[in-house]
């Protein structure tokens, strides 16, 4: 029944621009998916491996998984100069009910130092997705729906996502644009588009003892035709290893957060959302699981000329 409701809800959106990316709870541990100019952030290489289960319970309700992988170019012999190239790759797969798609992106990013401890960087994705649509398992209230009367899966392309981000020793603040170019899903519905939409964040490390801080964040995206999803978190973190926090993103859910980091250059995020809005009364919670690897060794500590707490 379920997923009845699901698939009769989903050619809806094919008449109009739709595809809301997907929806990640710690964006914080997962900011180069938001935003381009966060690549080559770090000195060293940065991989990250994410699943999320959105709902369950809820047959056919959205599964997300997604790999990136992003470092700095830096002159030979140099490495304290201020100004870098940042290069990366964020691959991503989500399904919800009979939709799906995966994209592959390209990063690039260039980032200035624009005095001792203040940073400022611009970059962009490129790539192209994949769309998908189960016509198969769809059920149909009106026979011969021209919105279903094409093929199962189209590629998108190219698909551009520019952004800009600045960020010191405690703060960050950044602005992207998703989906720039407002692609034509072809063979797939009825003149569907990819929607514009834009991701504003930023957040800061307040000191509260010498080795305990707190980082509140926030992300707010928009979208034509949809209101504002805005997401509200604060972590408190002890000694840069282990931290715990919560959040609120309106009209969908309360979250709680952890994070803690084991043998050197590994740290592992989970976030538990907990349904706010009426999808409660049909479905239990979601799930949300990061692994990171930062190969940082002593010397490439040393010579960073920023650390961020947008990715500790």
């Amino acid at each position: 029944m379920r997923r009845t409701l699901l698939s009769l809800f989903i050619p809806m959106a094919f008449a109009v621009e739709a595809q809301q990316l997907s929806q990640y709870s710690q964006y914080v541990f997962n900011h180069f998916s938001v935003n381009p100019a966060v690549a080559g952030s770090k000195d060293c290489l940065d991989v990250r491996l994410g699943y999320r289960k959105q709902w369950t319970g809820f047959e056919g309700a959205p599964v997300t998984g997604w790999a990136s992988l992003h470092g700095s170019i830096k002159p030979k012999g140099k490495p304290f100069v201020g100004n870098k190239h940042g290069v990366g790759v964020f691959v991503e797969s989500d399904n919800a009910g009979n939709w799906g798609y995966t994209r592959m992106l390209l990063a690039w990013a260039y980032h200035m130092q624009m005095s001792r401890d203040y940073f400022f960087s611009f970059g962009f994705f490129g790539g192209a997705q994949q769309m998908k649509y189960d016509i198969g398992n769809s059920t149909l209230v009106q026979y011969g729906d021209p919105a279903l009367d094409g093929k199962a899966a189209s590629v998108v392309y190219p698909e551009i996502t520019p952004g800009v981000w600045a960020y010191n020793k405690v703060a960050w603040a950044g602005l992207s644009m998703h989906q720039t170019l407002g692609n034509r899903i072809k063979d797939i519905g009825t003149d569907s588009r990819l929607a514009r939409q834009f991701m504003l964040s930023g957040g800061y490390k307040y000191r509260i003892g010498r080795k305990t801080a707190l980082v509140p964040s926030t992300l707010i995206k928009f979208s034509k035709g949809a209101p504002p999803a805005i997401d509200i978190n604060a972590m408190v973190e002890w000694n840069r290893q282990f931290a715990l926090g919560a959040g609120y993103r309106n009209g969908d859910a309360v979250n709680f957060l952890m994070k803690v980091s084991f043998a050197k250059i590994f740290q592992l995020g989970y976030s538990y959302d907990v349904t706010t809005s009426k999808l409660r009364l049909a479905s239990n919670n979601t799930h949300e699981i990061i692994l990171a690897v930062t190969p940082c060794g002593k010397e490439d500590m040393s010579r960073r000329m920023i650390n961020c707490p947008a990715f500790d």
